[in-house]
């Protein structure tokens, strides 16, 4: 044999050890990869049609993205999906069901570690109360999530749920001066942040 066909032999003999590897690599890494990705671009389409208020559809997407994120273990894209599609259910006034959902997600946050997903959960939730009308089911939830918000220092946060927890003492429960004081509370919060927005509605509230 030539040395040119030596050489061109072992060329073509290097190639195919680096394919043989390729391939007995990715088949152990491509399927969970290409679930997750799928997953994303499933989640990400549900959320346009949603916005387009095709609920039904962007229903039928987050599911099946669910269920891609699920299978490859992906546990962000589990609680996202199951937070939209509790949102579809309370939109729909199915209450106790997006409960459930939002507890889910809200578990899996947790474990993650997502301190802004979990009080976007527990607001979630306390809204779900409030929507339904129990109004002292929604203070209950809106007392857990101005705790946890307290114990990772979004101050903020506590501006916002004592605002709406003084909303409910006032517009629902005609409770005037545990209104007033919960306002008093996030006002001064709200000045201690420089917070000129709640602030001034705060001090509104507060006049009237």
């Amino acid at each position: 044999m030539k040395e040119r066909e030596k050489k061109v032999l072992l060329f073509l003999s290097g190639w195919l050890t680096l394919i043989l590897l390729l391939l007995l690599h990715f088949p152990a890494c491509s399927p969970r990869s290409y679930q997750i990705k799928r997953a994303e671009l499933l989640y990400n389409k549900g959320q346009i049609l949603e916005t387009k208020g095709r609920s039904d559809e962007a229903l039928v997407r987050f599911k099946e993205s669910m269920a891609l994120a699920e299978k490859a273990g992906f546990r962000p894209g589990v609680a996202n999906n199951l937070n939209e599609i509790a949102i579809i259910a309370t939109n729909r006034g199915e209450f106790v069901r997006g409960r459930e959902l939002f507890t889910r997600a809200l578990e899996i946050y947790k474990e993650m570690g997502w301190k802004t997903e979990v009080s976007k959960s527990l607001n979630n939730i306390a809204l779900t109360y409030l929507r339904e009308r129990d109004f002292n089911r929604a203070l209950t939830e809106y007392r857990e999530l101005l705790q946890w918000d307290k114990e990772t220092g979004n101050r903020l946060g506590n501006v916002i749920t004592l605002n709406n927890m003084g909303f409910i003492y006032e517009r629902y429960l005609g409770r005037a001066e545990e209104a007033r004081t919960t306002y008093r509370e996030a006002l001064e919060i709200a000045r201690q942040l420089g917070n000129r927005k709640f602030i001034e509605i705060l001090r509104k509230k507060l006049e009237d």
